[in-house]
């Protein structure tokens, strides 16, 4: 039997037209396809027939439809075996087809919905019921290529983003490190002794520039996360070396606002294998977090533990602690909470989200939680043996 059609539908409607729904109809009825097809454009819906499954599948190749009409009972490949064939096709799957029936076919509907069919109009056509079902079905799968299409341009969007932060973070990174370097240089004062003031704005400069270069290296390990191009490399490292080098570095920025830090507990056995560096960055963010927070003249307790299968760090401090409706905040990209630091440090709300990243690349974890006696503690868990590489 020839195709019936209407006249062909171009691939691409011109700028000023507008873009009409396309509907293929696949019945071995003439007479179907062409009730079908007066009806559709009556509705301005464009409409193209084929007698068969395997004629359908050519002309879908060179013509994509926006829904698909197809009957049950057809020749050689009926309707369920057209859908199944669509629904393995990835360009295909998700157009909505519906399925034509008699009272004859009922009962192969089950089979014809485990093929992928999406609904059913039941033999004898009613014009109202045709048009209700296809201009429903037509919006729903645009609204989804929509959809689908917005998604795709804030992916591009976003790894555009994360391209430039990687770029800017790792252009700035090396004259920080100058930055700072020189400075502490000047502070030692080993070009000669510094007056009063002149030592105010060389602390300042060390202060300012060791906040910037913390906030581009997590900005860095943020793009390199978001990539896919972080690496880890793992080697056995004694926790506990890296929460007493924390202790050390930190001391300085503590003893301004009479802040102790205090090593509270320890354990006989704190090898894990972890990045010595990244594990670094998670001890020392969670100490200096601790310090930001923490009002004057209080402590910092760092407890160690272990187990034969993990080893743990809990970073306590004495302050406000987290209000309880702002947990969810913590450990988003960009997220805080409404605490303040308590002598107006900077805070860009990165290096949570940092710290839970490394943790979870190692396989282990970390939790917040508000004391009893007031502030919070921060626990980090790592798996002695590392099983997320």
């Amino acid at each position: 039997m020839p195709h019936t059609h209407s006249q062909p539908i171009p691939d691409t409607p011109a700028p000023s037209e507008t873009l009409r729904s396309r509907v293929l109809v696949v019945d071995d009825d003439a007479v179907t396809q062409k009730l079908v097809q007066k009806i559709l454009e009556r509705a301005n819906i464009e409409c193209e027939g084929a007698e068969s499954g395997e004629a359908a599948l050519e002309l879908i190749e060179d013509r994509q439809p926006d829904l698909i009409l197809c009957d049950i009972q057809m020749p050689e490949m009926d309707g369920i075996e057209f859908c199944s064939l669509i629904r393995l096709k990835p360009r295909l799957e998700e157009i909505p087809l519906i399925m034509f029936t008699g009272l004859s076919t009922m009962d192969s509907l089950s089979r014809a919905y485990e093929a992928g069919a999406d609904d059913y109009i039941m033999k004898p056509l009613r014009e109202v019921e045709l048009l209700s079902r296809v201009e429903r079905h037509i919006d729903e799968y645009r609204q989804r290529q929509e959809a689908k299409k917005r998604i795709q341009r804030l992916n591009t969007q976003n790894e555009s983003k994360t391209k430039f932060l990687g770029v800017a973070s790792h252009d700035l990174r090396n004259p920080l490190v100058s930055i700072r370097g020189i400075s502490q240089y000047l502070e030692s004062e080993k070009f000669g002794p510094l007056n009063e003031g002149q030592h105010e704005l060389v602390a300042t400069i060390v202060q300012a520039s060791e906040s910037m270069l913390t906030l581009v290296e997590d900005l860095l390990d943020v793009s390199m996360f978001e990539s896919g191009q972080m690496r880890i490399e793992p080697d056995i490292q004694p926790l506990e070396s890296l929460v007493d080098h924390a202790i050390t570095l930190h001391s300085p920025s503590a003893s301004k606002k009479q802040i102790r830090l205090v090593k509270a507990a320890s354990a006989s056995d704190t090898d894990a294998e972890v990045d010595r560096r990244l594990v670094s960055r998670v001890i020392d963010n969670l100490v200096s977090n601790a310090i930001k927070f923490s009002p004057q003249e209080t402590e910092i307790r760092l407890k160690l533990a272990s187990d034969s299968e993990s080893v743990s760090l809990s970073v306590e401090d004495q302050g406000p602690g987290i209000p309880e409706d702002e947990f969810d905040a913590l450990f988003k990209e960009f997220g805080r909470t409404s605490n303040l630091p308590t002598a107006g440090e900077s805070s860009s709300g990165i290096g949570l989200f940092v710290c839970q990243r490394i943790v979870l690349r190692h396989g282990g974890k970390i939790s917040v939680e508000n004391r009893s006696k007031g502030g919070a503690r921060f626990t980090v868990t790592f798996n002695r043996a590392l099983i997320n590489e």
